[in-house]
């Protein structure tokens, strides 16, 4: 089988991390693909240049781990949506969860409608802050990932702090969300189409002083940061079954909502102290990396990174070939109907 594996070539801003961390992980599905017996090629997507298109869909199956081009995350919609016109089967959910994921409060609508416990969230406006704004609150962009733009001054407990912290955000990104804080454990729980994987716990204990328990980008990219060591992934959690079970019921209401149970992702959660979960976050296609989140819910699973990977992409394959079956059904109950419908 011929394989592409299509990622963000970067810009110019990127730092020699930052480049090496997007190959790293490209190389180790790569490795996988050919140990396999697979021939792979890696097509880099820049701005402004659509050869990488014309390469993917010669491909049998393209590995999507584009999180973006440019470095600028909400053009993952873009490439994805590209995907779906070639009609080659693609790795990752299609492309509606990703642009609905992509706008936080978008997706927080939905979830919210459907009976998913979502914390309270509005879109900022200016310094502008109604009356009821929900204390303390994180603020965050509404169309970014990777926890970029959240950093240890994210939460605020005051009105006066969150107009601050809402007018900064918003002169570096276009739309920002309010949510309310919920104080707790937080889990993560990963899927593989309709398979979920053992839930992750992040332990907070050893959060420098004076930091808010969060994930923020230097706890999750900056391992010379001391929030870094302060956010210990634990998998799987250490929780009773009734917890887990609590918390995989909620997870699978947002995934399946949002994703359809197609592609690959993680749904992220916050537990308050009356024991209610509630869903932070539903992130499709995350870092796909051996050592990140979802490789590790894959070990507690029973799956070596290589298995991960090729349940990933047997995943897409099974939902092209589904989709086609479908088509072809389809395609022939029209042409039987128009046979037997008689003429005027």
């Amino acid at each position: 089988m011929k394989v592409v594996v299509i990622y963000d070539a970067g810009n110019d801003d990127w730092s020699a991390q930052d480049v090496a961390a997007v190959r790293t992980n490209v190389n180790e599905v790569r490795d996988v693909l050919r140990l396999r017996g697979h021939e792979v090629e890696t097509v880099a997507v820049r701005l402004a240049d659509f050869r990488w298109l014309s390469r993917a869909r010669r491909a049998d199956l393209i590995m999507n781990l584009c999180e973006g081009v440019g470095g600028r995350a909400r053009y993952e919609d873009y490439v994805v949506a590209a995907l779906e016109l070639t009609d080659t089967p693609f790795t990752g959910p299609r492309s509606w969860p990703i642009t609905v994921c992509h706008r936080k409060h978008v997706a927080n609508t939905l979830l919210q409608s459907a009976g998913v416990p979502v914390p309270r969230f509005f879109l900022a406006e200016g310094n502008r802050i109604p009356a009821d704004a929900p204390l303390p609150a994180i603020v965050k962009p509404a169309a970014e990932d990777a926890s970029i733009g959240i950093d240890r001054g994210a939460v605020c407990t005051t009105r006066k702090a969150l107009r601050e912290r809402a007018s900064q955000i918003l002169e570096h990104f276009d739309d920002v969300m309010v949510q309310a804080y919920v104080p707790g454990r937080e889990f993560n729980v990963g899927f593989v189409g309709t398979q979920m994987l053992p839930i992750s716990e992040i332990d907070f204990a050893k959060m420098p002083g004076g930091s808010w328990p969060i994930v923020t980008y230097s706890a999750k990219w900056d391992v010379e940061h001391p929030e870094y060591a302060g956010t210990e992934p634990v998998c799987p959690a250490p929780i009773p079954a009734d917890l887990a079970r609590k918390l995989g019921k909620v997870a699978r209401q947002a995934w399946m909502l949002m994703s359809g149970g197609e592609g690959y992702g993680r749904v992220d959660l916050r537990l308050d102290d009356q024991g209610q979960p509630w869903v932070i976050e539903v992130n499709p296609c995350p870092d796909l990396s051996s050592d990140a989140g979802l490789a590790r819910m894959g070990r507690a699973h029973g799956w070596d990174y290589g298995e991960l990977v090729m349940r990933i992409a047997d995943e897409a394959l099974t939902r092209s070939q589904n989709m086609r079956a479908a088509s072809a059904l389809t395609a022939g109950k029209n042409a039987a109907e128009a046979a037997w419908r008689p003429e005027a």
